[in-house]
């Protein structure tokens, strides 16, 4: 009996234990630490397929994140998400979302209320090494073949972020609507370190489930996994909106 006994504990031991080793090794889903935003939270994540290969990566935040939002700051408030320690999503660093209240230049087209959502393939401290005289540097072009079709590169730059690269087809750049979302790209001494989503404040409140194509460059500058198309979704039994680059897609150089 006390040999039964045994061998049906073993068997239990093996199975609860294989049974935590397939949970493990199917987890496809990490997220980063937990910030505060408004009256609300926000945090990173990352998906990945059974396989374990990146096919999104973006941030969530609830409701309340767009409540009390800081006022009163000319320039600005960024808010900083580290990405999932558990998963590294090459080039991918780190994400910063920037609340502007009163929107920015050029007047006329993006001073409405609205979030920067800057995806950044540089580090933090690199990103802090950017003046505000680097006029060289934020000049540089890119090789024609980084530069997806239809966008232009802006002149000048702002310090801890780089020069802006917008998309000519954009509404509000094209003259045929006003402002809601668009999809930038951002660069630096002749390199792509950061692309961004803009949207503003009342289109997010519209709570839209969409994805939108992204125009690639011919070629990426450094290997990893870039986004085909990002989306804006809010998922209603969560009460969350999420930002997200989807389709992740794995480019060489």
């Amino acid at each position: 009996m006390k040999t039964i006994i045994a061998s049906l504990l073993l068997l239990s031991a093996f199975s609860i234990t294989s049974c935590k080793d397939d949970d493990d090794a199917k987890k496809t889903e990490f997220f980063g630490e937990k910030i505060s935003i408004g009256d609300g939270k926000a945090m990173s994540f990352v998906k990945t397929n059974d396989a374990g290969t990146p096919i999104e990566i973006g941030f969530m935040f609830d409701e309340k994140a767009l409540q009390n939002l800081p006022t009163g700051d000319p320039h600005g408030h960024e808010y900083h998400l580290e990405l999932p320690s558990e998963i590294a999503v090459e080039p991918f660093n780190h994400i910063t979302f920037d609340w502007n209240e009163h929107g920015h230049e050029p007047l006329g087209v993006y001073d409405l209320p609205h979030f920067d959502c800057h995806f950044y393939f540089i580090t933090e401290a690199q990103r802090e090494a950017i003046g505000p005289f680097d006029s060289i540097q934020f000049n540089k072009p890119l090789p024609a073949e980084n530069l997806p079709l239809q966008y232009l590169e802006t002149p000048g730059g702002v310090p801890a972020m780089g020069a802006h690269i917008v998309d000519l087809l954009s509404p509000e750049i094209a003259g045929t609507g006003t402002f809601t979302k668009t999809f930038l790209f951002g660069k630096y001494d002749g390199k792509l370190n950061f692309i961004e989503p803009m949207i503003t404040l009342d289109y997010l409140k519209g709570k839209h489930n969409e994805s939108t194509p992204i125009r690639q460059p011919q070629k990426w500058q450094r290997e990893g996994y870039y986004p085909s198309s990002y989306g804006i979704r809010y998922d209603a039994s969560k009460k969350m909106y999420l930002i997200v680059m989807e389709n992740l897609q794995h480019k060489h150089v």
